[in-house]
């Protein structure tokens, strides 16, 4: 056993507890050898680190007895309730106001979100009273234990359609545990009660830079976007004031709330609605009488979070606390990302390859997303799991998306011409069986190929929609 858990065994023993000294306050534990060997979970919003956990997974099964015969039946009457029981650790300077926010939210009744350490982000609900309890033993750790049992996943009514709409709202979940997680983090790192000049510069410049970004990309973006995003990149160059106190989440939920307000107002316009169906905190308000192109949505929120990704490593390599600059860089990109996600999924297609390069490019950033966190793990010691676990769930959700629309899609045929001819001899080669479809046709050829002229199409290879298909 390293000295580390030891360390840990003594301390959840109630030994030791003179150790805790050096941990001060939540932040000082994200960075402590504690806190890279706990797990992080959270229930309606309140944060804790759960050494373990036990799952009860089964199935109803009633054994069938008749008198005077050794054979006997089962019968089997579905899946058994899932049973988790935690136990929690609350740790920190602050944890006399963390186990009073934790006890409210145990005393709220309904189903909540339950932010498993090895299992993600579930809905549960509190199967019977948790303990809260404290010991002048462990000054500055407050212990639970909670029996939750998972909601069972709403049936569906199968059909073609059904599954459809399922890989659509599967991307929307995804995107939304992306904040989540994103959201978690933030409060991670600007949780302690005493806030270090170094904590508040970095966050000052993180939002600066964000808003350098934003700034520089909406510069050249249409009308239309300009205006969903006025007053969020408004709010932006503002900034957030330093907490005099930083008692609870309201300082991390005003950072986040900021960082995300320019990517959910194009959101916003894209959907033509007054809120986002994935936003961080506060709703921002779009114009919905002037909406976006979601294709346009999609590729300007992936370039940002692409030069967030790069504007955080230079702001990095010249703060006194590079740590906590490429953490929160990293919850600035997750947020922003998550936005592109949910821009995704207005997206029309024209063909399958149209699909597939949408697909890939989402990919790739949600790619990007996860080497950030890697190189942020290593020098903030921030628990990442969670959010890197939320990172594959929507690359799975993204490609399972997309695959089901594949085979609705038009396929493309690459047709081959020696010399220049007129566009409309290419459309009806390729859609004359279908007299109905060479307009069509023709006006995708023209624009997908980027004619100077329809009457010169060619030579090379012309791609054409196979209406067919």
């Amino acid at each position: 056993m390293s000295g580390s858990l030891q360390s840990l065994g003594a301390l959840v023993q109630g030994e030791g507890i003179s150790a805790l000294s050096s941990v001060g306050t939540v932040g000082g534990l994200l960075g402590s050898a504690f806190g890279s060997i706990l797990a992080t979970g959270s229930w309606s919003g309140v944060t804790f680190y759960a050494p373990d956990t036990d799952d009860q997974i089964g199935r109803r099964v009633t054994q069938l007895l008749f008198p005077g015969s050794d054979v006997w039946r089962y019968q089997d009457f579905g899946q058994a309730p899932q049973i988790m029981r935690v136990r929690g650790l609350i740790i920190g300077d602050d944890y006399v106001i963390r186990a009073t926010r934790m006890r409210t939210a145990l005393l709220t009744a309904g189903p909540a979100t339950l932010v498993h350490p090895w299992w993600g982000t579930l809905c549960a609900r509190l199967m019977e009273p948790a303990t809260i309890s404290f010991s002048d033993r462990a000054i500055g750790v407050a212990r639970f234990e909670a029996t939750f049992v998972r909601e069972p996943d709403a049936s569906t009514s199968g059909g073609l359609f059904s599954s459809i709409a399922d890989t659509l709202q599967n991307v929307l979940t995804q995107a939304d545990s992306l904040v989540d997680q994103a959201t978690l983090m933030a409060q991670g790192i600007l949780s302690p009660l005493s806030v270090a000049g170094a904590l508040a510069s970095s966050v000052s410049s993180v939002i600066s830079a964000a808003y350098g970004v934003w700034n520089g990309l909406l510069g050249s973006a249409p009308v239309a976007v300009q205006t969903a995003a006025a007053s969020a990149l408004a709010s932006l160059d503002a900034g957030v004031a330093e907490p005099t106190t930083n008692a609870d989440t309201t300082w991390a939920n005003a950072v986040v709330t900021v960082l995300s307000a320019v990517p959910a107002a194009i959101t916003n316009a894209v959907s033509g609605e007054t809120t986002t169906a994935v936003a961080a905190s506060t709703a921002v308000v779009g114009d919905a009488s002037d909406t976006v192109d979601a294709s346009y949505a999609t590729t300007l929120l992936l370039s940002a979070a692409t030069s967030i990704g790069s504007a955080m490593t230079t702001l990095a390599a010249s703060s006194v606390t590079p740590g906590t600059v490429l953490a929160l860089g990293v919850v600035t990109r997750a947020l922003t990302v998550s936005q592109a996600l949910a821009a995704q999924t207005d997206e029309t297609y024209a063909s399958q390859p149209d699909a597939l390069t949408s697909r890939d490019t989402m990919l790739a950033a949600l790619d990007d997303l996860t080497s950030d966190i890697e190189v942020m793990e290593a020098l903030a010691a921030v628990p990442v799991m969670a959010l890197a676990q939320a990172v594959v769930d929507a690359r799975a959700a993204v490609t399972a998306d997309i695959s089901d629309q594949l085979g609705r899609l038009p396929a493309l045929v690459s047709v081959q011409v020696s010399a220049p001819v007129n566009a409309w001899l290419i459309a009806y080669a390729v859609a004359g069986d279908t007299p109905s479809e060479v307009a069509a046709t023709w006006d995708d050829l023209v624009s997908r190929n980027a004619l100077a002229h329809p009457a010169l199409a060619g030579p090379g290879a012309v791609q054409a929609l196979e209406p067919s298909s």
